[in-house]
């Protein structure tokens, strides 16, 4: 119960920055404001799928329960903030998800499984960077720039994807199938340095949470 907890608050913690993403005219500040929420979700210890996906290899075969927890919790968490953010004057921003969403769901599942890979890297990079980097400010610079990479870059992040679907109220088998390919590329590219560790046996990448 405590995990899906911080799971939840973990989706609130997303949306909070899907928010703020598509109501900012300038897109890169619009980028950088919305590493509010891996900024919320790692110093208040919440729960995030992309962040969880990371230490697979390193963990016992029951993690993937934890993972697999984690991920509902994230939906529970974009979707319940998405339909009530609906029912405010966040509202009157409804047209841009929608114009975001239709975009993301005009692309091929090729190519938003790449997209989904190189972001489940880029959130590695930002989860176990946080996690190795002693240097205060480099901890935080590590959890903003991946974030404001993969932004900027178009690539799919399964938990903010839920976020703009429920505020777009843009669910149907067609977003289900998209978010979950989405959600199976993150997984993949949150694995890839822990990966190359394991077959370089180099040991540089810290894997275990603190």
């Amino acid at each position: 119960m405590k995990t899906f907890i911080r799971a939840v608050m973990g989706g609130i913690a997303i949306s909070m920055g899907g928010m703020i993403y598509i109501r900012a005219e300038n897109h890169v500040i619009g980028a950088f404001l919305f590493s509010i929420g891996l900024f919320t979700i790692y110093t208040f210890g919440l729960d995030l799928y992309t962040g969880k996906v990371c230490l697979i290899l390193n963990k016992p075969v029951k993690f993937l329960g934890t993972v697999l927890l984690v991920y509902f919790g994230n939906a529970v968490g974009t979707a319940v903030s998405g339909y009530v953010l609906r029912a405010t004057k966040q509202a009157q921003y409804l047209d841009h998800a929608k114009e975001l969403v239709s975009l993301k769901l005009a692309d091929n599942l090729f190519s938003t499984f790449i997209m989904a890979v190189m972001c489940g890297l880029l959130m590695c990079i930002a989860v176990l960077g946080y996690m190795n980097i002693k240097d205060g400010v480099g901890r935080y610079l590590a959890l903003i720039l991946p974030v404001m990479v993969f932004i900027l870059s178009g690539y799919e992040h399964s938990i903010a994807d839920m976020f703009y679907f429920s505020f777009a109220n843009a669910w149907g088998g067609k977003a289900l199938l998209y978010i979950n390919v989405i959600a199976i590329g993150n997984l993949i590219g949150g694995c890839m340095l822990p990966l190359a560790e394991k077959m370089t046996g180099d040991k540089k990448v810290y894997t275990e949470e603190h």
